[in-house]
């Protein structure tokens, strides 16, 4: 199978040709030479790399890239440094560029007179480091190659993928090979490509030395349109890998693109994550036939058999092409239907006292269900307002009716200093805690990315660390320390702060709101910066707590555990009023409120009046017995 920008694997179309240089000697191409390996006096450099000339040479020409490869050429033809280091994100195409480029050099194919009869040759870095145990025997290897690729009569280009690990210092046997291509590099006695992610072409800015002796060549993201080109070209040899069973009308690969945009992950580009999708799209439908077919032969279902045996060609549906994105995007998690109604009334049934502020929440929810805009940045709230009043429960409330799941809790008063960032994104390389394997706060977004964090006492968190989450909230991810990108999309972020409260206001705030608000904001920036402020999608006031809203939110608390305790413990029925008597509600108000602590002291006055009640009863019971 043929693919544009996107190397599936070997095709059938090109087989003969895969099979590696001394294949006869029991080397494959993604292999090492069996034995002792670089100790075999027999060994050739060919035995290490692959021809990608041979591997290729009947691969589709690619499409949209003339400029890149140009560009490439370029590099390779130049009298000094003649290397070309290929720089774009992952998936979009820089391998297959490079397998263009043999492509065209094994047919003469727009080739550059001084680049006649070349051939590239990938060196796989795992090839070469692999059983090289012995003492010397991995500088052996790399300067029988250098010593190859260098001769002018073996016309050689080298290819190495992933160049980045060269400049990793973690990795000895890889910092010694770059050591020993340094100088070949630097004399332009051979001819290299070079290709990394953006991310990871960082890691050669930590050996400048091995950095200048490459030419960058950027290379873009295709667009959906250029992507819908090269789907619509490949779509009769997947149709063919597939049997001809399924039917991929010009509609559905559109919807193939939206849909891998719409779900694609932090690291994910086109034109490779909507070949991807497509591709495992096919396949679901294939095995989800099958698996229908195998149930009505089971059940002995003649109708629905005759059916799916009737029309033994289907076109993908969108359903499926969806369904497969989200399997790929969450695996086995996905986004509950959430009822906002009910949603709304258990909020407003637990938490009293802040209608306006649970409307104003409920609101900003069902708009992002609605799913009219793609996100790719988390729904994110501030939650300000005195201690005490509820922030941190509706947040609890709302993760389980949103995600089914409990939140993602950080409590911000553990991370004050600058140094509590490791404890989020992981120690820098060379610090301690660097090599720890230990979970990350956020690792659990990889299996589930539909979580609810709450960031609780966000204002006592460092400000770096309140800077990071900026990042999050703007850019809808954040990277670890080794690299890796932690993807916020589909969270939902919501921080919660007493900072600036010191008077009640009822009203929702929030950027573009009325402006009796902008002392709150005045307020809040003395603990945020104005920056972060403004990356909160909606920032939400909490009232105060008075004595009045005190004593019904006891009794709706005291209504609740009886609920519960006289479903677990039928014996309490009779001793246990059904609410609580106004004058004893009084006075238990009046000996517990304090304003400051807003609600939090309820649950605790309810208990003990709960088990003061009970224990009289059972004291007086055993006295009269």
């Amino acid at each position: 199978m043929s693919i544009n920008n996107f190397n599936p694997g070997n095709s059938s179309n090109n087989s003969s040709n895969n099979t590696p240089p001394n294949s006869s000697s029991g080397i494959g191409h993604i292999g090492y030479p069996s034995g002792n390996s670089s100790m075999d006096s027999d060994w050739q450099p060919e035995d290490y790399m692959i021809n990608y000339n041979e591997k290729y040479i009947w691969e589709d020409k690619i499409l949209f890239r003339e400029d890149a490869i140009y560009q490439t050429f370029s590099c390779l033809i130049g009298k000094f440094k003649p290397n070309a280091l290929l720089v774009g994100a992952a998936g979009v195409g820089k391998t297959k560029i490079v397998e263009d480029i043999a492509r065209r050099l094994e047919l003469d194919e727009n080739v550059p007179e001084q680049l006649k009869d070349y051939t590239i040759w990938e060196l796989p870095l795992s090839n070469i480091v692999a059983g090289s145990a012995l003492v010397g025997a991995l500088e052996e290897k790399i300067k029988k190659i250098i010593e190859y690729a260098s001769n002018p009569d073996k016309k050689v280009i080298l290819f190495i993928d992933e160049i980045h690990v060269l400049a990793e210092n973690e990795n000895q046997s890889y910092a010694k090979i770059a050591q020993i291509l340094k100088p070949a590099l630097a004399r332009g006695d051979m001819k290299v490509i070079g290709a990394t992610t953006l991310q990871e072409s960082q890691t050669l800015f930590n050996d400048p030395a091995f950095n200048r002796r490459f030419t960058r060549v950027i290379i873009d993201e295709l667009t959906p349109s250029q992507t819908e080109e090269i789907l619509t070209k490949i779509a009769p040899s997947m149709s063919a890998h597939y049997k001809n069973k399924i039917v991929l009308p010009q509609s559905t690969l559109k919807d193939v693109i939206n849909i891998a945009d719409e779900y694609k992950s932090a690291g994910s580009h086109r034109p490779d994550n909507a070949l991807t999708l497509l591709d495992r799209a096919m396949a679901e439908t294939i095995i989800s036939r099958q698996e229908m077919e195998e149930n009505a032969k089971r059940t002995n279902d003649t109708v629905v058999l005759q059916a799916l045996q009737s029309t033994p060609i289907v076109a993908l549906s969108k359903s499926q092409i969806r369904k497969t994105a989200i399997r790929l995007a969450t695996g086995n998690s996905k986004q509950d239907i959430a009822d906002i109604d009910v949603l709304e009334t258990e909020l407003k049934d637990v938490i009293r006292g802040q209608s306006e502020t649970i409307d104003y929440v409920i609101d900003s929810v069902r708009r992002d269900s609605l799913k009219l805009y793609p996100r790719q940045k988390p729904l994110t709230m501030l939650f300000a307002g005195n201690s005490g009043v509820g922030k941190s429960e509706v947040a609890k409330i709302l993760a389980q009716g949103l995600t089914g799941t409990d939140p993602i809790i950080l409590n911000m008063t553990e991370f004050n200093s600058p140094a509590s960032l490791n404890r989020i994104i992981g120690a820098p390389a060379g610090y301690i805690g660097s090599d720890s394997k230990n979970e990350l706060p956020f690792d659990i977004l990889e299996s589930n990315p539909y979580k609810l964090i709450l960031l609780d006492e966000f204002e006592k968190a460092d400000r770096a660390v309140q800077r990071l989450f900026m990042s999050a909230f703007d850019e809808g991810y954040i990277k670890t320390a080794k690299g890796a990108v932690v993807d916020f999309s589909k969270t939902i972020i919501i921080a919660t702060t007493n900072a600036g409260h010191t008077t009640r206001q009822s009203d929702p705030i929030g950027f573009g709101a009325s402006a009796s608000n902008t002392a709150s904001v005045s307020e809040l920036s003395q603990f945020f910066d104005t920056e972060l402020l403004n990356r909160f999608t909606k920032i939400c006031n909490f009232n105060p707590i008075t004595e009045d809203l005190f004593k019904e939110i006891a009794q709706s608390v005291y209504a609740r555990d009886i609920a519960r305790i006289k479903s677990a413990h039928s014996s309490y029925a009779n001793i246990l009023p059904d609410t609580i008597d106004d004058s004893v509600l009084d006075e238990l108000v009046k000996t517990n409120y304090i304003k400051q602590f807003g609600a939090r002291p309820v649950k605790r006055m309810i208990q003990k009046y709960i088990e003061d009640t009970v224990m009289q009863n059972t004291v007086s019971s055993s006295a009269k017995i």
